[in-house]
């Protein structure tokens, strides 16, 4: 099934629904989604948008493209869903186990992780070498997570006085001025 821009109250995919929301579209509920049976995919550039800060259950998928990148490049990642089987290697099976990163303000310096039993942490940015298969030319790799999406406030610890490496914790797009806004910013932020 394949659906466009939805504004509802809640959502429940049950019934082995296999819900697609393209590219461009937006779902937008006040309350929670619930995935019972069958699945719920956000294609690139699709959002899921929630106003009240509510617990979703059920995994769904969330596909992001990068920019045409070629192998040895990197990309800066961060999981929009909870999933606690969903570490850095699974979502990036062909990038070989040294090119994963993650940013320490203490050092000012990207330290390696071991992917094979690191997480996705919510709202931590992740720099990851694309698959090694990856062609030499530029084109562009999808990535895909599966999970349960997140929603509502999430709280980071940030270090003052040095750079930090947030991600986007949502399946939606956020809005920078929005963002500075509300959380009273008055330092550079530096997009990927």
């Amino acid at each position: 099934m394949l659906f466009r821009s939805i504004n509802a109250c809640t959502l429940t995919i049950n019934n082995n629904a296999n819900v697609i929301i393209p590219s461009g579209f937006n779902v937008t509920l006040n309350g929670a989604l619930t995935v019972s049976s069958g699945s719920f995919t956000l294609n690139n550039n699709a959002n899921l948008i929630q106003s009240s800060n509510v617990a979703n259950s059920g995994n769904i998928i969330v596909k992001r493209e990068t920019a045409a990148l070629m192998r040895l490049d990197y990309a800066m990642w961060s999981s929009p869903v909870t999933n606690a089987s969903q570490y850095l290697k699974t979502f990036s099976p062909s990038t070989l186990d040294a090119r994963f990163y993650t940013y320490n303000p203490s050092t000012n310096v990207y330290a390696s992780v071991v992917a094979s039993s690191t997480n996705f942490a919510v709202g931590t940015g992740y720099l990851i070498r694309l698959p090694n298969d990856h062609p030499t030319t530029p084109t562009i790799w999808t990535g895909t997570f599966t999970g349960t999406p997140n929603n509502g406030n999430v709280n980071l610890v940030v270090a003052n006085g040095t750079y930090n490496a947030i991600g986007n914790p949502y399946p939606s797009t956020i809005n920078a001025d929005t963002f500075i806004t509300t959380n009273n910013i008055t330092e550079a932020l530096y997009f990927w």
